[in-house]
């Protein structure tokens, strides 16, 4: 199977081999060796215990944006926990609310029904009085006559 220029699998995929490198990043010097085996060999010690030092440099600085974002968001699941908190807190508190906005509605409409009852006697007594509250005769209610 034939690949186009720039259509292979490998580029789509983004292979790792291909970019990526610390060698091809453009940081990567490569030790100039010169003189004796020695030199040589002491320049590529050299270079080696600057890369470490580097890859050290680089660690801290890594381990310690890793510690502030570690705390960061231990911060944002503190802030979770409270809002939850204060979520079932003020549910609650709203639960309560409407159990006594229930009983006092309970309470009115027996309030009115008592005073529904009292008016009705009242009307029944004004009815049986000829319009006055206060029967000059006594009224005779269950049919003794």
């Amino acid at each position: 199977m034939a690949y186009d220029a720039g259509n292979s699998p490998e580029q789509k995929r983004g292979n790792r081999y291909q970019a990526g490198s610390y060698q091809s990043s453009g940081n990567y010097q490569p030790p100039a060796v010169q003189g004796t085996y020695a030199e040589q060999q002491t320049q590529v010690m050299e270079d080696t215990m600057r890369t470490h030092y580097n890859a050290e440099g680089t660690a801290a600085t890594v381990l310690s944006q890793l510690t502030t974002q570690r705390q960061q968001l231990t911060g944002a699941h503190e802030n979770v926990w409270e809002m939850r908190q204060a979520a079932e807190k003020a549910k609650k508190d709203l639960a309560s609310l409407a159990a006594k906005q229930r009983w006092k509605k309970q309470r009115l409409q027996l309030i009115a029904m008592v005073l529904a009852v009292i008016d009705l006697f009242l009307f029944i007594r004004l009815l049986r009085c000829g319009g006055s509250f206060f029967c000059k005769q006594q009224v005779e209610y269950y049919g003794n006559r």
